[in-house]
């Protein structure tokens, strides 16, 4: 490897690194401010940055917003893709992990409830192809699992696996966004059983059911 080679790797990896860095300030002053209270001279304050630094990196406000819901999404992804690797005795405890770990992922992350705010709704609504993503990914995650649970024999089989994903991810994201929003903080934990058993109780098979069918 040359040192022209050497050199040019270093200068990409701190690019790579001061470009996080502004990200993860960008995340912070979102989910503090809001969109539209939050400048490029704040989110550069915040990053310990000059504005001219960050305008090398983002054209504006806007494109940053958009790549760390991006960042987001596909953070939230993998923890999701995480739980349903796991090894669990059934599907419906599989989606019960999937499902709370959204939902925690959503209460841990402080940004979730600032991106949720009034104002970066409307800026989100620019960017209907990089939400509709992040609920595509939760609903073919469902599917494969619901799919496997068809072929465990622990799912129903007369239920569209689609549809059924549709529902499911439809529903619980609008709750989860409820909860999030700090509307039914205190009641959460409840609630989100009531929905886990109201959600589940439709889809898996009944062990007695299954060995009357037999």
């Amino acid at each position: 490897m040359t040192k022209a080679t050497t050199q040019s790797g270093t200068r990409s990896r701190n690019r790579n690194l001061r470009r996080n860095a502004l990200l993860d300030a960008a995340e912070s002053v979102f989910g503090t401010q809001g969109f539209k209270k939050t400048t490029m001279g704040d989110i550069a304050q915040a990053a310990g940055a000059s504005r001219p630094l960050l305008y090398r990196y983002f054209s504006d406000k806007e494109k940053i917003f958009e790549i760390v819901v991006d960042r987001i999404l596909h953070e939230w992804n993998e923890v999701l893709i995480a739980e349903a690797a796991r090894s669990t005795p059934g599907t419906a405890h599989t989606l019960r992990l999937v499902l709370t770990a959204s939902l925690d992922f959503a209460r841990d992350r402080h940004v979730v409830r600032g991106l949720l705010a009034r104002d970066s709704r409307s800026a989100l609504a620019d960017y209907s192809d990089v939400i509709e993503q992040g609920s595509a990914l939760l609903r073919k995650l469902l599917e494969d699992i619901l799919r496997t649970g068809v072929q465990r024999g622990d799912v129903r089989g007369d239920l569209n696996v689609e549809d059924v994903a549709h529902v499911v991810s439809a529903v619980f994201l609008a709750y989860a966004d409820h909860i999030v929003s700090g509307d039914d903080e205190d009641l959460g934990e409840r609630r989100v059983e009531a929905i886990l058993e109201t959600l589940l109780h439709g889809l898996i098979v009944v062990p007695n059911a299954r060995r009357a069918d037999a």
